[in-house]
């Protein structure tokens, strides 16, 4: 039988865990049916306890999650290896998603018999936005730096290409040499235009 010391330390850790807002922290039996349920995982989900406690987990999952057998993947694995961390889009109750930084961890009684799971998420939806944010900041930033050197350095190569093969038509006789160059001017200027084209799609927001 525990003492009390650690019938306190017990105590004093299960308040701690049911009053924490900023995780979702709750416990599953070994078949993945929520068992428990604190303040933060209702604040992050959205279910009451009355409302999610008997429900499978799976619930928290999105409908391509679940029909790829995820869910059921994350507790094998937590089970093999004693604990499965994952990060991804999960369902609120009202049906809207967050990205979740999960850690599952499998409990096993002095016997070494799988007792459940206990499972810690996290709302990571304002970092992975910064992030995406910040990814597209860097996009727009290359594609301006691309279409910088394209404006001012192959542009210009090209277009001096095409004057200097403009001044050695008029030192050519020969009109089958004359027409080849011709043709090569034409295809300077086209490629130009299609430069020139590429660019302005690389500088629209």
């Amino acid at each position: 039988m525990p003492s009390e010391q650690q019938q306190l330390q017990e105590l004093a850790l299960q308040l701690l865990i049911e009053n924490v807002e900023e995780y979702a922290i709750f416990m599953l039996d070994p078949s993945g049916n929520v068992a428990t349920w604190n303040s933060g995982a209702a604040r992050i989900k959205g279910y009451s306890p009355d409302e999610i406690i008997g429900q499978h987990f799976s619930v928290f999952y999105t409908d391509d999650d679940v029909n790829g057998g995820k869910p059921a993947r994350e507790l094998a694995l937590a089970a093999e290896v004693g604990q499965c961390r994952d990060e991804g889009w999960r369902v609120r109750k009202d049906g809207t998603t967050f990205w979740a930084n999960v850690v599952i961890t499998a409990l096993r009684d002095a016997d070494g018999q799988l007792a459940g799971f206990a499972k810690i998420t996290r709302d990571e939806t304002e970092r992975k936005t910064a992030e995406e944010q910040m990814r597209q900041l860097e996009l727009l930033t290359d594609r301006e730096r691309i279409a910088s050197a394209i404006g001012s350095d192959i542009v210009h190569r090209i277009f001096e290409a095409g004057l200097a093969m403009q001044g050695a038509l008029k030192l050519i006789s020969d009109p089958a040499a004359s027409k080849r160059i011709e043709g090569a001017i034409e295809t300077l200027d086209e490629t130009v235009k299609e430069i020139r084209s590429i660019v302005l799609g690389l500088e629209a927001p």
